[in-house]
């Protein structure tokens, strides 16, 4: 009797694979599609967030390129009619004028300092009154006294510096050197 109920358990257990084997078979096979259907997905989905970030970091260096020029070209452009300012007052030796405009200036939002030096190097209006008299060179490198057009350095993130020779009608009249710092950017955050 023993041999007979283990007979018909064994005899159940291959009924019940040779009934199911068919479901069974179709149901791994589908877990097994299923798991490979989400794995595949995911590797997906995390390819293009990551195709979309590196995108968006492309797209945000050439905005704050674009930015950046556009802040060069500016202050460029600003310097001109403030070297034409600055000439006619240096030019009538009206240096009250000068140091008001410069006073004025540094009031703006972003210039930080200001300094006007003569031809000779030395500092004769300055934002920061203790400037006044010092050599141009302890302020900034000497190569600027002989600047001969306008220019806008970035010197660090965000921060200029504006070189603005002043002509008269023979000879260089002075310098006018701003230290200047843009708007921060928020392409990036």
């Amino acid at each position: 009797m023993a041999e007979t109920s283990m007979g018909n358990q064994e005899a159940g257990a291959m009924g019940f694979w040779h009934r199911y084997r068919l479901l069974i078979v179709v149901v791994a096979i589908s877990v097994a599609i299923i798991g490979w259907l989400y794995v595949s997905k995911g590797m997906a989905v995390r390819h293009v967030e990551e195709a979309a970030a590196a995108q968006r970091a492309e797209l945000v260096k050439q905005a704050e390129a674009r930015q950046t020029e556009t802040v060069r070209q500016s202050l460029t452009m600003f310097g001109v009619p403030l070297a034409w300012a600055i000439r006619r007052e240096m030019m009538a030796d009206n240096l009250d004028q000068v140091d008001q405009s410069v006073t004025d200036l540094v009031k703006q939002k972003g210039f930080e300092r200001v300094v006007v030096a003569k031809a000779d190097g030395s500092v004769m209006v300055a934002s920061d009154r203790k400037h006044k008299g010092a050599a141009f060179s302890r302020l900034y490198a000497e190569r600027y006294l002989g600047a001969e057009q306008i220019s806008a350095e970035e010197t660090g993130p965000g921060k200029w510096l504006v070189v603005v020779p002043i002509m008269g009608l023979n000879a260089r009249l002075g310098t006018v050197a701003m230290d200047y710092q843009a708007p921060a950017s928020t392409l990036g955050q």
